[in-house]
């Protein structure tokens, strides 16, 4: 602009346009290049309102992009900024654009500032090469892929920036559940967050939460920052989806936790089946950002697909959606979704583990014979890893077949170290192999330690949370055990499970009105689970009313003859009621059905009762356990 003063003063700022820099009281403040255009405008019309277009227009000229990245940049600004009452610089003027509110004077240019004082924007290519990115419409399979290289250029920024004056580099990174603003789309939401961390993750080069650890905060009016806080990490990315006919239109930001700027933001409209057609030439656009950081394997995970499939890719995140629901209709939908996805794509691993996991899923709250549901998950396992051999869910899966239904306890033992060696991050490989091996094996110090390991990896998750009072329930350290789930029930009061556990580490210690309170609990959020509310009928017998503990089995009795209900559930509760033969009798009648909990004989307090009896050691060694 000629004739037009290279340096603006308003308030404690310098805005230094000759150098591209924003001072404040002689300390650079960080901007991105289009927050800083956006700045540099507003400050040449002080009290005069600019309109949304023409501010699109004049920051972004040449170039079709979304209302949002203004939005965006303008909320980037006001924290730049440091806006409060007292403070305010920019006014918004509804539906109509912005105005710069401050007084605004001319200044002599400031001094140089060195460059190891210095906290300098990216460079000019990288930051264009990133934007470019955002103001092109791709198709949304790309979309993780887009994300998280333009995350990664951000973070290659950070890493490089020289000097006292430079803000911390970002090492840790939670991505938050997509909200979703279509009533169809929440599968999507949880899904695109799980591909981005699975790629982020990949690299190595940033720690990355899992997606148990973030799905608690998918919920409305979340602030996002408050969540990365909570979590612990340097950034935070959230985003929107919305679906529409045969489009779907993603809004991304990445925030920095520290001061909650905004370090990258995106908008994305998209063919919702196109999935995967321009992932190429997006990942050219942005290399020169991640040369430096990234290696060539590197890059290849980043853009590694698990299928070309959209269908099939969308099903398979309809699966997963369903089956963390853990309830009956949530397995049997991810039955369905993961099955569907398998026949649009035979080749996508990922599919067969998540079908297998679904039946594992179902038989542990009991809701089908494991003699119908076990077989099909070893099947969907072994499918997987014929696929894909280095796919650590899938070693995990079939492992548990070997432990909880075949008894092979050598193989189960090999296959979960083996995953574990290929995904050493994977939490439920831990978990697993503590509470489903070394705990039936009555390696008991063993099993805390890597259920207690999962929990390390995902800290906030329910499920890890849950199994480590768990462990320590058979270790019987009830009252650590109870410490541990209370802690789990404040965080996750929804999660079955948990109430479970700590119902039945207040039956040991003789607290019985609050041990019925939690398994009454546990059985209505399992849905009914057969397993809940045999354990909620051991309750009523130790407890000592036996009435309530009768009914419970001839509930558990009509279960069984209309659908399913596990032997081993009736056997503990005769033997809380003090008759052996029945309970002899149904742990017979578990070991035929090879019943899916049958496998903590040596470990499981509430056949204490019947313990001692030599035909307990003869059940212990027909299922291979030492003795």
């Amino acid at each position: 602009m000629t004739g037009s003063p290279t340096s603006f003063a308003f308030g404690p700022f310098l805005l230094d346009t000759r150098e591209r820099r924003l001072l404040r009281d002689g300390e650079v403040v960080p901007l991105t290049l289009k927050a800083f255009d956006l700045l540099h405008v507003l400050v040449e019309n002080p009290g005069h309102l600019l309109h949304k277009e023409e501010l699109l227009r004049r920051v972004w000229p040449d170039t079709v992009v979304e209302e949002n990245n203004l939005t965006v940049t303008i909320s980037a600004l006001r924290k730049a900024l440091g806006e409060g009452p007292a403070d305010r610089y920019i006014e918004t003027v509804p539906r109509r654009g912005y105005r710069f509110v401050a007084d605004v004077g001319a200044a002599p240019a400031p001094a140089e500032v060195a460059p190891t004082d210095a906290a300098p924007a990216p460079s000019a290519q990288a930051t264009t090469e990133i934007e470019e990115v955002h103001e092109h419409r791709r198709g949304v399979s790309a979309l993780p892929v887009v994300l998280v290289l333009a995350v990664a250029g951000v973070l290659a920024w950070t890493w490089k920036r020289p000097g006292p004056a430079a803000i911390s580099p970002v090492r840790s990174i939670a991505v938050l559940p997509f909200r979703s603003l279509t009533n169809d789309g929440e599968h999507l939401g949880l899904g695109m967050a799980d591909a981005l961390i699975t790629k982020l993750g990949s690299t190595k080069r940033v720690r990355v939460h899992s997606t148990g650890a973030v799905q608690k905060y998918a919920v409305p009016g979340l602030d996002p920052v408050a969540a990365g806080r909570d979590l612990q990490v340097d950034a935070v990315l959230e985003g929107s989806i919305q679906t529409a006919r045969d489009r779907l239109r993603t809004t991304v930001r990445l925030l920095r936790v520290g001061d909650g700027s905004t370090l990258w933001a995106g908008t994305f409209d998209e063919p919702l089946t196109d999935i995967f057609s321009v992932q190429d030439s997006i990942s050219q656009r942005i290399a020169g950002a991640l040369a430096l950081e990234l290696t060539e394997a590197e890059k290849d995970l980043l853009t590694r697909r698990d299928t070309s499939d959209s269908e099939a890719y969308q099903l398979y995140l309809r699966g997963r959606f369903f089956w963390n629901k853990r309830t009956r209709d949530g397995f049997e939908r991810g039955v369905d979704f993961f099955r569907q996805a398998a026949e649009k794509d035979p080749a996508y691993a990922r599919a067969y583990s998540g079908l297998a996991d679904s039946y594992i899923g179902m038989t542990y709250y009991q809701y089908v014979p494991p003699q119908t549901s076990m077989p099909l998950a070893r099947a969907a396992a072994l499918k997987a890893l014929e696929i894909d051999g280095s796919l650590a869910e899938a070693h995990v899966s079939l492992a548990h077949v070997k432990a909880n239904y075949e008894w092979n306890w050598p193989e189960a033992d090999r296959l979960f170290k083996r995953a574990i060696e290929l995904n050493p991050d994977y939490a439920t490989a831990h978990q697993w192999y503590g509470i489903h091996y070394l705990t039936p094996m009555g390696r008991i110090d063993e099993a805390i330690a890597e259920t207690r390991r999962a929990q390390r990896i995902e800290p906030l998750s329910a499920v890890f949370s849950a199994f480590v009072g768990g462990t320590l329930y058979f270790a019987r350290r009830y009252d650590e055990a109870i410490e541990e789930s209370r802690k789990t029930v404040d965080l996750h009061p929804d999660f079955g499970v948990a109430h479970w556990y700590l119902g039945r580490a207040y039956l040991q210690k003789g607290r019985h009105p609050e041990a019925l309170a939690e398994l009454q609990k546990a059985v209505a959020l399992s849905g009914g689970s057969p397993l809940m509310k045999g354990t909620l009928g051991v309750g009523y017998a130790l407890a000592g009313d036996r009435v309530a503990a009768e009914a419970t089995l001839a509930e558990l009795r009509q279960l069984r003859a209309e659908g399913y209900a596990s032997a081993l559930d009736l056997a503990g509760v005769h033997a809380a009621l003090g008759d052996r033969e029945q309970a002899f009798r149904w742990l017979d009648q578990a070991a035929e059905e090879r019943a899916f909990h049958l496998i903590y004989l040596k470990v499981w307090p509430e056949l204490d009762p019947v313990r001692m009896d030599k035909r307990f050691q003869t059940l212990v060694l027909r299922l291979g356990l030492p003795p």
